[in-house]
């Protein structure tokens, strides 16, 4: 897959993993230097948690240009192009659709260039599904290995195909909207505890002075523990793999 922005992905998740964790941590121990440390730490953590949303996002949009991409090679194939010639075409849509850095096109670009170098077509299908390794670009190319092999309907395979992903992004966008306001829900519940904290400084500074001595530590150790829990619990349940 490509991550041709590696740094700005390292930037971005540091830096927001050093803002979440130092506000947390201050808010439930008082001490800079332990906030400090706590906040350095979770910003590397936090840049693997960044590149995976990243993943993620890629993943889902690549699915997405792979479905355009079927429908045009699958258009050109019934104009009478040869598979080759057929996924050019498919990336001069996929350009206009996306732009000439999209994904798909790019993938597309590379792809020409290995058949002009006379690779296998078999063989340039399956480096592009082991670069991604989603399945449905796997599902298309191991079905259009055996079609190609046994002389099956290619034009079919490749509309069916793209059908099928279509259907998927439909119930992916489905489910999403279901559960786009419990997302939201679950954010403000997680902003709660930390609201309460900061009320009682502001109101009642001397308040909470017991919990922040070394009596009371641990037991602001226990509630942020159980607090993280409950931050990645209400994550987990939201996080539905369709």
């Amino acid at each position: 897959m490509r991550m041709g922005t590696d740094w700005k992905i390292y930037v971005k998740g540091f830096g927001r993993g050093v803002c979440k964790a130092a506000f947390v941590s201050y808010l439930f121990y008082r001490t800079v230097w332990l906030s400090l440390v706590v906040s350095i730490g979770y910003g590397m953590v936090s840049v693997f948690l960044e590149r995976k949303e990243c993943q993620k996002k890629q993943y889902y949009d690549i699915t997405l240009q792979f479905r355009e991409g079927l429908y045009g090679i699958a258009a050109a194939l019934g104009a009478g192009y040869a598979m080759e010639n057929a996924i050019e075409e498919a990336r001069k849509d996929l350009v206009l659709l996306y732009g000439e850095n999209s994904l798909l096109a790019e993938e597309f670009s590379q792809m020409r260039q290995k058949l002009d170098l006379n690779q296998p077509l078999e063989r340039v299908y399956q480096e592009f599904a082991e670069r991604w390794k989603t399945e449905d670009i796997l599902h298309f190319v191991q079905v259009f290995q055996t079609a190609k092999r046994t002389g099956g309907d290619l034009i079919a395979i490749t509309r069916m195909t793209a059908e099928k992903i279509g259907e998927k992004i439909e119930v992916k966008r489905e489910i999403h909207t279901m559960i786009a306001g419990k997302k939201m829900e679950g954010k403000i519940m997680n902003m709660i505890p930390l609201g309460i904290i900061l009320y009682f400084w502001i109101s009642s500074p001397d308040f909470l002075d017991c919990l922040y001595r070394s009596s009371g530590r641990g037991v602001m150790t226990v509630l942020l523990g159980l607090y993280l829990l409950a931050y990645w619990w209400s994550g987990k349940i939201s996080d539905i793999q369709v």
